[in-house]
């Protein structure tokens, strides 16, 4: 690698960790719809409801994080759902498998992994991701409902067991999913693989000009969501007590909404994976409002798609502000002395 790609790339590192900066509006907003809806809705401070609260944004968070760095790297994934509801199907598959429930486990995150591999494949020989990923979503939820009709296929209750265990009042797979939040962050933030992962986002055409590997970033990163989505499938499995192909319909929504509201840029390489938290869990919150006061499902939809159409104005028009460093936009040479000058 070039001696001006090495030094983009602490450059660029900073981006993650910047706009964590830029985020503490959304954190404050996060904690104020906490505070509301604990003040106004005593059912909501029950620990019951808590464990709940943590039920539902488990999975939001893990595939969300997942979501996001395909987004940083400036593609999308709306595979997630239907990856999420292999998954339940293949937890189901325990009873009817020579290894139980441990072979089992292990197809979950072997499928999420050849899920992302396919739509990294198909990305790299030139296919829109939108449009691979679209159509990846049709084959998978296929597989999924061929699967969910094997006869003898049940969740067996050790694995409720196991995926249900809480460290205290704490579901673990929550304690999973912040740990998985904050590795992917640091990940993001601090490593070369990350650091391309976001000059990719801003520039792909530069970035491989500077002899980046781009891709092979895109394998790890439809990768990294396809794994992602599967243990959110696994979250989804604690929360419903079913296996089904289409139970991770809304996760599609979840996903990009959550990433949106977190700030990170549509476009990619500008964003806060750690962002994604407070984002979760405003969605999150509001849908076990809704849940509480027993008002219509559907509202919870309708403010989804509100909230993900207001999140695609705010950072249109945001996106307007944004500037591209020299470092991505010009090819690997020197600047010259009057252009040193009066940066």
């Amino acid at each position: 690698m070039s001696s001006a790609a090495g030094s983009l790339l602490p450059r660029v590192s900073t981006t993650s960790l910047r706009s964590v900066g830029s985020a503490r509006f959304l954190w404050l907003v996060a904690a104020l719809v906490v505070v509301v809806a604990a003040v106004a809705l005593p059912a909501f401070r029950n620990p019951v409801s808590v464990g709940s609260l943590l039920a539902s944004l488990t999975p939001i968070l893990l595939i969300a994080v997942g979501q996001a760095v395909v987004v940083m790297y400036g593609g999308i994934d709306l595979s997630v759902g239907a990856t999420a509801g292999l998954a339940t199907v293949l937890v189901a598959l325990s009873p009817v498998l020579p290894g139980g429930a441990p072979l089992a486990l292990a197809l979950v995150l072997a499928g999420g992994l050849v899920v992302g591999l396919l739509n990294a494949a198909g990305v790299v020989a030139g296919i829109n991701p939108l449009l691979m990923t679209f159509a990846m979503s049709g084959v998978v939820q296929g597989v999924a409902l061929l699967l969910q009709g094997t006869e003898g296929a049940r969740i067996p209750g050790a694995v409720f067991d196991v995926l249900g265990a809480s460290v205290g009042p704490v579901p673990l797979l929550a304690v999973v999913a912040l740990v998985v939040l904050v590795a992917t962050w640091l990940w993001v933030g601090q490593t070369r693989t990350g650091r391309v992962v976001q000059a990719a986002g801003y520039d792909r055409r530069t970035a491989t000009r500077l002899g980046f590997p781009v891709r092979r970033t895109t394998f790890v990163v439809y990768a990294v969501s396809g794994l992602l989505s599967s243990v959110g499938g696994l979250a989804i499995v604690v929360r419903t007590y079913t296996a089904d192909a289409l139970v991770g319909s809304s996760a599609v929504i979840d996903s990009i909404a959550t990433v949106l509201v977190a700030g990170i840029v549509i476009t990619g390489g500008i964003g806060s994976v750690l962002s994604v938290l407070p984002a979760a869990l405003i969605i999150a919150v509001v849908g076990q409002v809704i849940t509480l006061t027993g008002t219509d499902s559907y509202y919870q939809t309708i403010f989804k798609g509100v909230l993900l159409v207001a999140a695609v104005g705010v950072y249109s028009l945001a996106g307007k502000k944004i500037t591209v460093p020299w470092r991505l936009r010009q090819p690997a040479v020197a600047r010259p002395a009057d252009e040193r000058s009066a940066s």
